[in-house]
């Protein structure tokens, strides 16, 4: 006969339910503050993506490249890798290969981000209890610390994506299509 999880595995498993939930609801929807990554992102065209409503701000594509570098460092940091994000070129970099600046080229920028959220997911759903309070290499003290962070990432750039992908709606003033 099965015996009873011992009560930290069972708060391991729920904790870890929490972070990945928080995680899927800043990605995919259901977040308390507006819209997730990709409610943002519904809609926008690679064009859209491009542009550069602020003088020295950055587009909607340089961000999701930013989102993508960022979800996937905290995935390779819980796993063990000392990822360095402190030189702006590490996580800025993608977006100097010209990747985004058709429409194929964005649906395949938007799919590896999706992918690397699936993997930081699936990562944080096989936690056990007693890694969120260990340190991480290169990150917040420790991985709870770094999950709270990534969750505040999230949904700091995607305000910025919102804003950004309002602006580019035609008749705002500012868009490329405003008169």
């Amino acid at each position: 006969m099965p015996t009873a999880p011992a009560p930290a595995a069972v708060a391991a498993s729920a904790e870890a339910a929490r972070f990945a939930d928080q995680l899927e609801r800043s990605f995919r929807g259901g977040a308390w503050q507006g819209p997730s990554v990709t409610e943002a992102l519904a809609g926008v065209s690679a064009a859209a993506a491009l542009r550069r409503p602020i003088a020295g701000g950055h587009n909607i594509r340089e961000l999701v490249f930013h989102l993508n570098f960022w979800l996937d460092a905290a995935r390779r940091r819980i796993e063990g890798e000392a990822v360095d994000g402190s030189v702006p070129e590490a996580d800025w970099t993608r977006e100097k290969e010209g990747k985004g600046t058709n429409e194929a080229t964005w649906k395949t920028a938007l799919a590896e981000l999706g992918e690397s959220h699936r993997r930081l997911h699936a990562t944080v759903l096989a936690l056990d209890a007693e890694r969120f309070d260990q340190p991480v290499a290169g990150s917040d003290p420790t991985l709870r610390g770094l999950l709270l962070g990534i969750l505040q990432h999230n949904a700091y750039h995607t305000g910025q994506i919102a804003l950004l992908a309002k602006s580019a709606l035609p008749g705002t003033p500012g868009s490329a299509s405003a008169s």
